[in-house]
């Protein structure tokens, strides 16, 4: 594992967040629990390009999401929330980063893990790490993919590996993708391939919108 990873995610680091990241994380309804538990931290700014194996200067700080291992501990995998959001060349605001070599990998949420690996019951497949932190708050076996191209490595229209300790078997797994389903039509074909390949699979995958505006 890369050192500065493991001495992140050391105890000496708990509660190591900054204000911006607290009130990010309560805006997506994450409890203190659930932060602790997750071992979500801020990361000290010499830190962040040792991370990442390059350095952005405009960077002002960065907040790590853990990914726990389905066998127990954490992954050697590295991914940062960035405050505030960086502007590519096109206009379109970056909000996570990683290491450029690494391949994607599914983030376990420790509440439900168990239920997520052995359980029967619906599966919420959700995009976006404090999204599935959210849902598995409300009592769901949940698991994040970072993006709708996230569930597979390049080149390949499989599942990534992390897909083989989960019982997908005849499960019913709700993938609960972002709002721009609805509007873009490339954002749509990638989740439908995901449904596909998780069909190969064995799995009952369904499309789960959540409403586009919330009832007074």
């Amino acid at each position: 594992m890369n050192p500065h990873l493991e001495l992140l995610l050391s105890r000496a680091y708990d509660g190591a967040l900054a204000p911006e990241h607290l009130a990010d994380l309560r805006k997506s309804g994450l409890t203190d629990e659930t932060i602790a538990t997750q071992l979500i931290r801020g990361v000290p700014p010499a830190m962040i390009p040792k991370l990442l194996g390059f350095d952005i200067p405009a960077i002002r700080s960065v907040m790590l999401l853990p990914y726990r291992s389905p066998a127990g501990g954490f992954m050697d995998h590295v991914r940062l929330k960035v405050f505030p959001g960086l502007i590519d060349a096109d206009g379109h605001t970056i909000k996570y980063l990683q290491p450029r070599s690494a391949p994607p990998r599914l983030y376990f949420v420790a509440a439900c893990l168990r239920d997520v690996l052995e359980g029967d019951a619906p599966l919420w497949l959700v995009e976006g790490g404090k999204k599935a932190l959210a849902v598995a708050q409300l009592g769901f076996p949940a698991v994040a993919f970072a993006g709708v191209e996230a569930w597979h490595a390049g080149g390949s229209r499989d599942l990534l590996p992390d897909f083989q300790a989960i019982a997908l078997q005849d499960r019913i797994v709700e993938v609960l993708p972002d709002a721009d389903f609805r509007t873009n039509a490339n954002v749509e074909r990638a989740i439908r391939r995901f449904g596909a390949a998780l069909a190969a699979h064995g799995a009952r995958p369904r499309v789960v919108l959540l409403p586009e505006r919330l009832p007074p």
